[in-house]
């Protein structure tokens, strides 16, 4: 299999529109080929996926300068997430998605929903030219395929984030598209062309085979599949699909010691991905060195700025720490109160060292954190009132507590210099074993096979080292391990909503903002004396728009979607908002 990094330069023909001559329109193009001629033999059939694959890879994958939509703004949507950053009026875009604060003109809403579409195109333009009657060799038929799995993986996208978006299953000439039918409809479409497309789809070579992660196999069209059945209620169906991909010896959990590499580039292609965009930064396709002044828009540039600590509440600009690659703006804190039970279920798991660190871990811990001094701070005693470590902002760290978060944040390993130390070049995740197994085991508890289901539970705890060790399953186990699992990879937000959910989880806790504080430099005592007491994080909770005479809530019947993009209703007259969006 030819390995395919995605440094391809797109073009979007027909977006810059001036005027000029007729006589400078009848100049002979040079070095083009039309349609008819370009589309016909395998090598054009694998650089049209080629480039279908490059065109993902920019518009999910790509960043927005300071952040990605499908990485933050679904994150975000989360309940056991802060948008964070220095305070109240910083990032404020992240904080009123967070927060319901939103409209159907909202920015990030109306990216996503370009960058969806435009994807779907991509994968329609290869099913155009060589699907059907005109896939005559195996090797049109497997770009096809390709396309078939990545277009309904874009589609179950669309109907998670926004309700009844359109169904686009061929290349739009003329037509207007119009709401799908209902979400089940997009859910069976979804279905129906991953099965179309398994036949034709290899499976993954054995679990060292990196490109079979980077690369849509089989097994992705089933975790596509078996995901929207659930999503669709469907939990036999999706049992049946998942349960080849489960059991199949092309994957594996990573060993509990390897679960924080799932997320830096230690873990890149690893046994236990399904499916994941492969970031090799191109910085001369980009603009050389200097390709963040050109608009670089691969490998989640600033989008590590984002996500690292807020540098300017740490002692050295937030690069005393050694488990930073660069000081950051502290979005995507964690929950205290999840931080609180994921703690009290796992303990000192492999897993929960790896999504956040405890007060004790963040000071102290050479291992797992680090910092500069500990070079001379040979003793706890010595570090306990060192100077050159901490959180030293006196009014308090914004939107975080006792813990903190480390699973997204990019460490130096992650760190592309070429383009800069905050240039993450860890691939995006889009689909890994272990939320296949716990969808499978959703699906087979709620389809009355609850020792199937125990079984995979059983897996994924062990696996993360928790102290917890369930002897029997329901739905609230599911749920925990879930949140416990896959805490910030977008799969919150959307499982609260299909559950039922949503409105009692986000009502716990709207407007319930911690400040955070380091006992060494600001002592709770109200003292003010700098030192008296060792390095220990506390917080309090603070409620800015209960004090500001502002009721945030979450809307039942509204803010489990996003709107549909009111640019989107503006200039399409077949489209339209729907469920409490409708009455806007």
């Amino acid at each position: 299999m030819k390995k395919i990094l995605f440094s391809v330069a797109l073009l979007s023909a027909g977006m810059m529109c001036t005027s000029c001559s007729q006589d400078l329109l009848e100049i002979e193009q040079k070095a083009t080929s039309s349609t008819g001629n370009f589309y016909k033999t395998d090598a054009d059939a694998e650089s049209a996926v080629t480039a279908m694959y490059a065109t993902y890879n920019g518009e999910i994958g790509g960043t927005e300068g300071i952040w990605n939509a499908y990485i933050t703004c679904i994150n975000y949507a989360s309940d056991d997430v802060f948008a964070a950053g220095g305070d109240m009026a910083d990032h404020t875009g992240f904080r009123e998605c967070n927060e319901f604060r939103y409209d159907t003109s909202f920015g990030p809403f109306k990216t996503l929903y370009n960058h969806i579409y435009k994807s779907i195109y991509s994968a329609n333009l290869v099913i155009n030219y060589f699907g059907g009657d005109l896939a005559d060799t195996p090797a049109k038929k497997k770009a096809v395929a390709e396309a078939k799995v990545m277009r309904a993986w874009a589609h179950m996208l669309a109907a998670q984030v926004y309700y009844q978006p359109p169904i686009i299953d061929h290349l739009i000439t003329t037509e207007k598209p119009t709401n799908a039918e209902s979400q089940k409809a997009i859910f069976d479409f979804c279905i129906k062309d991953c099965e179309e497309a398994m036949a034709n789809l290899p499976e993954r070579n054995g679990q060292s085979d990196k490109e079979g992660a980077w690369r849509v196999t089989k097994g992705f069209a089933q975790f596509v599949a078996g995901k929207c059945a659930l999503f669709e209620g469907d939990y036999s169906k999706a049992a049946s699909i998942l349960k080849p991909l489960v059991e199949s010896p092309n994957y594996a959990l990573v060993p509990g010691e390897r679960f924080r590499d799932l997320f830096h580039v230690e873990g890149d292609g690893c046994e236990e991905k399904i499916f994941e965009f492969n970031y090799i930064t191109n910085t001369a396709a980009a603009g050389g060195a200097d390709a963040w002044r050109g608009g670089n828009n691969r490998g989640r540039w600033m989008v590590a700025n984002v996500l690292n600590w807020r540098g300017d509440d740490i002692v050295g600009g937030g690069k005393s720490p050694l488990i930073c690659s660069t000081g950051g703006w502290g979005g995507g804190a964690i929950n205290q109160d999840f931080a609180h039970k994921m703690l009290a279920n796992d303990g000192d798991s492999y897993r929960r060292k790896a999504t956040f660190l405890t007060s004790d871990e963040f000071f102290y811990d050479e291992t797992l954190c680090g910092w500069k001094s500990d070079a001379k701070c040979k003793t706890r005693a010595e570090k306990e009132f060192d100077n050159e470590r901490g959180i030293n902002k006196s009014a308090g760290s914004f939107s975080r507590s006792d813990v903190m978060e480390v699973k997204m944040m990019m460490h130096p390993n992650d760190a592309d210099l070429s383009v800069g130390d905050n240039c993450n070049n860890t691939n995006l995740c889009l689909a890994r074993l272990g939320e296949a197994y716990l969808m499978y085991a959703e699906a087979c508890l709620q389809s009355g096979n609850s020792s199937e289901a125990l079984k995979y539970v059983n897996l994924i705890q062990k696996r993360a080292g928790s102290k917890t060790i369930s002897t029997s399953v329901d739905l609230q186990t599911i749920q925990d391990e879930k949140q416990y699992e896959l805490w910030f990879e977008g799969c919150r937000w959307f499982d609260i909503v299909r559950w039922g959910i949503a409105k009692q989880c986000y009502d716990k806790v709207l407007d319930n903002i911690p400040l955070q504080w380091d006992e060494y430099w600001n002592p709770s005592d109200g003292s003010g004396v700098v030192g008296k007491h060792p390095h220990k994080l506390y917080y309090k909770i603070h409620h800015p728009f209960a004090d500001a005479g502002i009721h945030l809530q979450f809307v039942e019947g509204k803010n489990e979607y996003w709107p549909i993009p009111q640019t989107v209703i503006e200039v399409n007259d077949q489209m339209h908002q729907v469920r409490g969006w409708a009455k806007q």
